[in-house]
Formats: C-alpha cells, sequence, structure tokens
C-alpha cells in the first residue's frame, strides 16, 4: 500500500476512535453555592439524586464532581463575583441587579434557570392593620435587607399601587432589616418592636400556626406569579462550559419532576438536609404540593420586577426580554 493510502487510513481511524469515545466534560469540577431553603428544593434534589451528574453522562460528557455548599456571610453573587463559586443560587431581586450592573463584562451575571416561583407573604400580628394603610410611622417590617431583597422591593411596588408612583418610599422607614429566622422570633414572642414580617415559607406558614398572627397579602397580589430564586453563572464559566450548563439545566427539569410526582419525596431529602427543622414531615409535604408554590425552571415575573426597578432607577438598563438576562439555554423555555 502506498505511504500516502496508509496515512489517509491511520487518520481516518484515529477521527473514528475520537468520535467514539465519550466527550469529557469542559471542566472536572463545578462549585455550587445553595442554601438548605425551600426555594432551593430542586438544587437538594438534584444533589441528593446525583440529576446532574447524570444529565451529563448522558451527554457523553464526564460526570463532574460537584462541592455543594452554603453561601458565606459574603453572599452568594459576592462570592460569584470573587471567583469562589462557578453557580450559586440567589434571589430575584438582588440577580437583576447583578445582571445589570456586571453588563458587557466577562463577568456578567446570566440565569441558567428559575428555581422556584414562591410568594413573599406579609403577616402582622398587630391587630389594627388589616391592609397597609394602616401601618403608621411607628410600626416596623422585618425584611431580609432594605432596598435590595425582594420583600422590600415589593413592598415599594405595592405602596406605588397603592399611594401612587412617586410613593413608592412611602413605607421605607418602616423596614428594618433581620435575618428571616430573627424576624420569626421577634414576631412569634412578641416582644419589641418588630410586629410585622414579609417573608416566604417555611417562616410564614410558622407564623401563621399562632391565632394571634394573620396574614395581610403576598407578593402575588402585588406583581402576579414570579420566579423568587435563580441559578446563576457568569459568562466566563458559561463560555467555558456550554455542554455542563445544559446537562445542569436539564437535571434541574429532572428534580422539578421528581417534587412534582413525588411531593413526600423530596420532603425528606429536604428533611435529610435540614437537619435543624422543626416542621412534621407530612406539613412540609403540603406545603411542597401547593399548586402556588410551583418549582420550575422557566422564569415567570422577570420583566414585571425589572420594569419597576427600572422605573425607579434601581436598573440603569431595562433588559428588552427575560431572555437578554438568561443563557441560551433557558431561551426555550416559557419564560416572562
Amino acid at each position: 500500500m502506498p505511504a500516502m493510502w496508509r496515512t489517509i487510513g491511520w487518520v481516518a481511524m484515529a477521527v473514528a476512535f475520537s468520535l467514539s469515545r465519550p466527550v469529557l466534560a469542559e471542566t472536572d469540577t463545578v462549585r455550587i453555592l445553595r442554601p438548605v431553603d425551600l426555594s432551593t428544593l430542586p438544587l437538594l434534589v438534584a444533589e441528593h439524586e446525583k440529576l446532574i451528574e447524570k444529565q451529563a453522562a448522558q451527554r457523553g460528557l464526564k460526570p463532574p464532581t460537584i462541592r455543594w455548599s452554603a453561601p458565606s456571610k459574603a453572599g452568594p453573587l459576592d462570592s460569584l463575583a470573587a471567583g469562589q463559586a462557578d453557580l450559586a443560587a440567589t434571589d430575584i431581586v438582588p440577580f437583576l441587579i447583578a445582571a445589570d450592573t456586571t453588563a458587557a463584562t466577562p463577568q456578567q451575571v446570566r440565569g441558567l434557570a428559575a428555581l422556584a416561583q414562591r410568594p413573599y407573604v406579609l403577616v402582622t400580628r398587630n391587630p389594627a392593620i388589616k391592609t397597609i394603610r394602616d401601618f403608621k410611622e411607628t410600626d416596623r417590617i422585618a425584611v431580609p435587607a432594605l432596598k435590595s431583597s425582594g420583600p422590600a422591593l415589593l413592598l415599594q411596588m405595592a405602596a406605588a399601587q397603592e399611594w401612587g408612583p412617586e410613593s413608592y418610599g412611602k413605607l421605607d422607614p418602616m423596614m428594618v432589616a433581620r435575618s428571616d429566622d430573627a424576624a420569626t422570633e421577634a414576631i412569634e414572642s412578641g416582644k419589641g418592636e418588630i410586629a410585622s414580617h414579609f417573608s416566604r415559607s417555611p417562616y410564614s406558614d410558622d407564623e401563621l400556626a399562632d391565632p394571634k398572627i394573620r396574614r395581610i397579602m403576598d407578593s402575588f397580589d402585588i406583581a402576579g406569579p414570579h420566579s423568587a430564586s435563580v441559578l446563576a453563572t457568569n459568562a466566563r464559566f458559561h463560555d467555558a462550559n456550554p455542554g455542563l450548563c445544559a446537562a445542569i439545566l436539564a437535571g434541574l427539569r429532572d428534580a422539578d419532576l421528581v417534587i412534582k410526582d413525588n411531593p413526600g419525596q423530596a420532603a425528606e431529602i429536604y428533611v435529610g438536609a435540614e437537619k435543624d427543622h422543626d416542621i412534621a414531615l407530612e406539613d412540609l409535604s403540603d406545603m411542597i404540593g401547593d399548586p402556588d408554590l410551583a418549582y420550575m425552571t422557566a422564569p415567570t415575573g422577570v420583566m414585571r420586577l425589572a420594569e419597576f426597578m427600572q422605573r425607579i432607577g434601581r436598573l440603569k438598563q431595562l433588559p428588552a426580554s427575560w431572555k437578554d438576562v438568561f443563557f441560551p439555554e433557558a431561551h426555550d423555555l416559557p419564560g416572562n
């Protein structure tokens, strides 16, 4: 056989061999930040059932080693910016702010998928308060953070609806920053200045179990159904690992199916991760199965929140579409 044909034969064999081998994952190790929280339940299920690793293998990728951890005091988005994590679960409002401030940079933050569609619930133990019009200057409403948290922003949106667009800050003097744990303890004890709290389950469910505490409104009343949390990453990681990002999104969709079809199993997974819980498994299963608390990768209500944030100066640039703040893997989802 002539040398030229031998060479061609060897090249053809090498190409065929390379095509038959599994493609290696773009990175061997992925660092994901997620709190143990009902808003990140799909991540807890994906972790427990190794759904991301399974999706990577189905795509011919080497299943990555995933290092799961809770956010530090610096917060998930700061850890992402500092290179201490590859992906991070974050609430919707700080996510939109980060997407805006990092736009057109290698560290641009975008969403890979939504995690949960869950409302914040405003409750009070003050019998004089029936609606937000009843709050007085001396009343105090606990929120996780001033201005940058979902509850704080949605109270501003509620104020704008109630008293007019220019009065969006009317309730700001009444807000105080407290962790959900501290706020729940304060409102349930009835001691101190905090008598109202804007949070989500399981905190709101625990508070409402007290007959002296009642619901005033929730964030779906204010803004319609909306995503509460998002799995975010930056352009640098995404662009270097497109196959793995697709596997992560698919793994989350699998997790959503587990939650929908087997809320009891999802509750058991949550209980196994949250060692200090004091919620009965049956009650937790009912919470997870509540149709208002949907787990879905499709982003919901993003533009309604973004439009308000841009109008009050919280965002510099209004996204033309929710797709502007999510990576292409999510663009086929029925988001809004």
